[in-house]
């Protein structure tokens, strides 16, 4: 009777033990999943963090060179596809440019556009180099 009831005492142990066992496991699935999910989002954050910080790093090496680069996004109010003029109306007043003629045949009057502008220092042409005269030389 003594086994028997040691049996069956080592037996209620087993299925409780094996019941939280299950108990832990469906609580510990959850929080493994949230963790693999918390690194995904610091991970995602950590190349977002990267792309910003090479545009810094690219924003830099220009404005160093002298050249600086804005998007503008207004609507055109005015076109001639013919001289390639167009004015653009933005938040901050209109703007007049000329483009190429067959670059704006795609577009016309009401069109909200995107311009990228960049400005930088003209190129100063360097004089062609001199051929070297050759110097006669002095005989001892």
């Amino acid at each position: 009777m003594k086994k028997l009831f040691g049996l069956m005492a080592a037996a209620a142990l087993m299925v409780s033990a094996g019941a939280v066992m299950a108990e832990e496991g469906a609580q510990q699935q959850p929080q493994q999943g949230a963790a693999q999910q918390q690194q995904h989002q610091q991970m995602q954050q950590r190349k977002e963090e990267a792309k910003q910080q090479a545009k810094q790093q690219a924003a830099q090496k220009m404005a160093q060179a002298g050249i600086g680069r804005h998007q503008v996004t207004g609507r055109i109010v005015d076109i001639d596809k013919e001289k390639g003029d167009l004015k653009v109306e933005t938040e901050r007043g209109q703007l007049e440019f000329n483009f190429p003629p067959a670059s704006l045949q795609n577009y016309k009057e009401g069109d909200q556009v995107r311009l990228d502008v960049v400005i930088r220092p003209a190129q100063q042409q360097q004089p062609a180099p001199q051929p070297k005269q050759e110097q006669p030389q002095q005989k001892q």
